[in-house]
């Protein structure tokens, strides 16, 4: 797994396009393109110089690998050699045949093709040397790499350039040379004063610096027994003084880890717990979200300082940039569990959002969004870090978006599905929805699908986009009322004064009854908020699902019973107190049907018989019976 993700890194730099050597273009554009001299560069403040410089240095500083890559933008030393060559035999040619003009361009191509591979070579020799150069050691090579520069009159060739008035291809590339060639050379040259000006800027400051590593080291091998064992530790690179302090800095870190862990831990658990209330419990749920990932970091980091004692003086990126991992997925899941408690105990657990002014979904997208954000910006800048240039991975992206667009288009379906589901507010989590043949509970509205837990306690997922195209049924969409409808069948042949008080008593029993909704007796304050919220015009009773009607009329005259219409709403939604008011309200109609001498009707057929026709056919079967 190592090796693996060694070669993914090495993979990603010879990729990338180095921001280092971009950097180093942006500045020429900006501060040395040509304006027609040599003191060109003089129009460009001086402020933005030195701004520009320290980034430059900050840029080698922070990933020094980036500078030696040879794939880069600015200059290419495997190319270097053959066009050198080329460079050189259009030369020759153009000399033998005259023509001076194209000798001249490619002349300057030459000299601007070297003064790219000394600036290359300068940089990459002190991003790999720049961890044991000294302040003086470093003023030395940039004294001599100025007096190297100073030995190239790029002045005379650029003046030359000038003087040219011809016109043509030839001509423009010689004049483009040329001024390639200068802002280079104007560049390089104040880029190097600034170097010499501030050695400092360049110096290594480190840990292992600041304990002045080489004297420690000299101090824990200068003895006999450490001499002795050191004969021995030479065949692996090492010696007593690095395993020593190898070891001092793993226990080291060990220790501060394991007293933050479990000391500090314990103790601000006990200073919070004193008291408990909502700020307090986040607080507390903060700490235990951080303390292993700062653990880790802490376990890390004295890893990292071992290691780099071991290898001292030399150092391996490959594992610098493990640990830069290690330290930016810590840092990233320290901030994603801080976000997902704020949400949690700031928003979830509000009293706006149980009164649904602020739907969890919504809050759920809010977080997933956070968090997808935060993951992007920390493999950003990761990316970065090993020396991806971002604004061409944006780019690629973006010539590559159509195709990951056609291949994921059902999963852009659901998540516009989503979108039009928040949107439309059609259903909540938590509501008894039915849509086609799916029935049951909303469980999670998720970026792609949504999971419905059916009465069979069964879990459906289904995707958002079916959801948001189908006509839904949402229960849990009603405020007042949820209907109970029935038929109650009497038998034919009762008393239609008494049917007729019957369903009187009924209606006034249903009136006066607790737990159904009279017509203009509900909550109207209730319905006066709602009506005020609402700006529309609209029904606000088909809205929000306020139901009052009442009526129990003798509905029909069926085969074999009168049935009597009953047709009323609860006070309640809930289903189970909905079945204990209609349970109630079946027994009050029995009572007053047996009141009222009237009977429920079943499904019965009657016979009617013919005496006459019964004689007749009854008859003839007895009249030769003998008679006893």
């Amino acid at each position: 797994m190592k090796h693996f993700f060694v070669l993914m890194l090495l993979g990603l730099q010879l990729l990338a396009a180095e921001p280092f050597w971009q950097q180093v273009l942006s500045v020429e554009a900006e501060l040395y393109a040509p304006r027609g001299d040599t003191n060109a560069s003089e129009a460009a403040g001086v402020d933005a110089k030195l701004d520009a410089f320290a980034g430059l240095v900050s840029a080698l500083k922070a990933a020094p690998y980036s500078v030696e890559n040879p794939v880069n933008p600015f200059f290419h030393p495997s190319e270097a050699d053959a066009q050198l060559y080329r460079l050189s035999a259009k030369i020759r040619v153009n000399r033998e045949q005259g023509n001076s003009l194209a000798e001249t361009r490619d002349r300057l191509a030459v000299q601007t093709l070297k003064l790219q591979q000394r600036i290359f070579v300068f940089f990459a020799s002190l991003a790999a040397e720049w961890t044991t150069l000294d302040t003086e050691a470093l003023s030395a090579r940039v004294r001599d790499e100025i007096g190297q520069l100073q030995a190239i009159d790029v002045e005379a060739d650029v003046h030359a350039a000038a003087e040219v008035t011809e016109e043509g291809e030839i001509a423009d590339a010689l004049r483009k040379n040329a001024a390639a060639l200068q802002t280079h050379y104007l560049f390089y040259k104040e880029l190097l004063d600034y170097l010499q000006l501030h050695p400092q800027s360049l110096q290594y400051r480190s840990l292992l610096q600041r304990i002045k590593l080489d004297s420690l080291l000299a101090f824990l091998n200068d003895n006999a027994v450490a001499a002795e064992i050191n004969t021995g530790l030479r065949y692996v690179n090492t010696d007593v003084g690095r395993l020593t302090l190898f070891a001092a800095s793993l226990l080291l870190a060990w220790l501060v880890a394991a007293l933050l862990y479990y000391r500090v831990y314990r103790m601000m658990q006990h200073l919070i717990t004193r008291k408990e209330d909502l700020t307090d419990e986040m607080m507390l749920n903060n700490i235990e979200s951080i303390r292993r990932p700062l653990f880790i970091i802490i376990l890390a980091y004295g890893l990292q300082v071992g290691l780099e004692i071991l290898q001292h003086p030399s150092s391996s990126q490959d594992e610098s940039t493990l640990f830069y991992f290690v330290y930016l997925a810590a840092f990233s899941y320290i901030v994603i569990r801080l976000v997902d408690n704020f949400f949690y105990h700031f928003l979830h657990q509000r009293t706006a959002l149980k009164n649904r002014q602020m739907r969890s979904e919504l809050v759920n997208l809010i977080l997933s969004i956070t968090k997808i954000v935060i993951v992007i910006t920390a493999v950003l800048f990761f990316l970065v870090h090993i020396g991806v240039n971002i604004t061409g991975l944006v780019a690629s992206l973006g010539i590559g978006g159509l195709a990951v667009a056609l291949a994921a288009k059902d999963t852009l379906s659901n998540f516009f599905g989503l979108l039009k589901i928040l949107s439309d507010n059609s259903f909540s989590q938590g509501d008894w929805i039915a849509a086609g043949d799916v029935e049951g509970t909303v469980v999670e509205i998720g970026f792609i699908s949504t999971d419905i837990r059916t009465f069979d306690n069964a879990l459906i997922t289904v995707p958002n986009e079916k959801l948001a195209n189908v006509p839904l049924k949402n229960y849990n969409r009603r405020k007042v009322g949820r209907r109970i409808k029935m038929h109650v069948g009497v038998t034919y042949g009762s008393d239609r004064a008494a049917l007729a008080k019957a369903i009187d008593e009924i209606r006034q029993m249903l009136l006066e009854h607790p737990d159904t909704v009279v017509p203009g007796e509900y909550d109207t304050e209730m319905y006066a908020r709602l009506k005020k919220r609402e700006k529309r015009l609209i029904s606000v009773e088909d809205k929000f699902g306020i139901k009052t009607s009442l009526m129990v009329y003798l509905d029909e005259l069926s085969a074999s019973s009168m049935d009597i219409l009953i047709y009323t709403f609860t006070n309640t939604v809930d289903w189970e107190e909905w079945l204990r008011i209609k349970q109630d309200i079946i027994f009050k109609i029995w009572e007053i049907l047996d009141a009222n001498g009237l009977e429920f009707a079943f499904p019965s057929q009657s016979l009617y018989f013919d005496k006459d026709n019964i004689r007749d056919s009854v008859a003839p079967m007895f009249k030769n019976q003998p008679e006893k």
